[in-house]
C-alpha cells in the first residue's frame, strides 16, 4: 500500500468507514501476526490474543496515529510490541506470585492449620474478591471462564484478581497474627 493511498484509507477509517478498516486489517494482519509469533516464541494462543488486541487498540486509538512519524504498519507493530511486553510482564508477576504462594503453603504446612487460616481469610474478603480467588485457585478455572461468569472482560477480571490477591495477602497476615 503506497503512502498516499494508506493516508486516504486511514482517514476513512478514522471517520468510521468499515470498508477502510477491513482493508487496513487485511493488509496488515499477516505482518502483525508474524511479528507477534516472533515475539511470543511461537505460543499461538498468546499470538492470536495479542494480534486481536492490536487491532482493537488501533481501532480505539486511531486518532493517535501520526503518519509523519511512520507507517501505519510500524504503528501497529509498536502496539504489538507494547502489548506483548504487558502480557509477558503480567505472566511473570503471576508466576512469581504463584511461586511465593506455593512456598508459603510449604512453610505453613508445618504449622498445622494453613487451610483454616486460608478459609478464614477468604471469609473476611468482599464477595467479588472471594469469588474470583475461589474460581481461580480452588476451582482452577481459566481467566476466560471466570470473566464470562463475572460478565466482564478478561482484562477487568485480571485486574480484579490482582486486587483480590493483594487484599487477601493483607488480611492473611492479620489472621496469622
Amino acid at each position: 500500500m503506497d503512502a498516499d493511498y494508506e493516508s486516504f484509507v486511514v482517514s476513512s477509517a478514522r471517520r468510521g468507514d468499515e470498508r477502510a478498516w477491513r482493508e487496513l486489517f487485511e493488509t496488515h494482519v499477516d505482518a502483525v501476526y508474524q511479528f507477534c509469533l516472533t515475539l511470543a516464541a511461537s505460543r499461538r494462543d498468546r499470538v492470536e490474543e495479542i494480534t486481536q488486541q492490536v487491532f482493537m487498540t488501533a481501532a480505539s486509538r486511531i486518532h493517535r496515529f501520526r503518519p509523519q512519524q511512520g507507517t501505519f504498519r510500524a504503528w501497529l507493530l509498536g502496539i504489538a510490541r507494547n502489548r506483548h511486553m504487558t502480557v509477558a510482564a503480567k505472566e511473570q508477576r503471576r508466576k512469581r506470585h504463584e511461586t511465593k504462594a506455593a512456598e508459603g503453603r510449604e512453610c505453613s504446612r508445618g504449622r498445622g492449620q494453613p487451610d483454616l487460616e486460608v478459609h478464614e481469610t477468604l471469609a473476611r474478603l468482599p464477595y467479588r474478591y472471594r469469588m474470583v480467588l475461589e474460581a481461580k485457585y480452588l476451582k482452577g478455572m481459566a481467566m476466560k471462564d471466570i470473566a464470562e461468569v463475572q460478565g466482564a472482560t478478561v482484562d477487568a477480571t485480571e485486574s480484579l484478581l490482582r486486587r483480590a490477591r493483594s487484599r487477601f495477602a493483607e488480611m492473611y497476615e492479620q489472621v496469622r497474627q
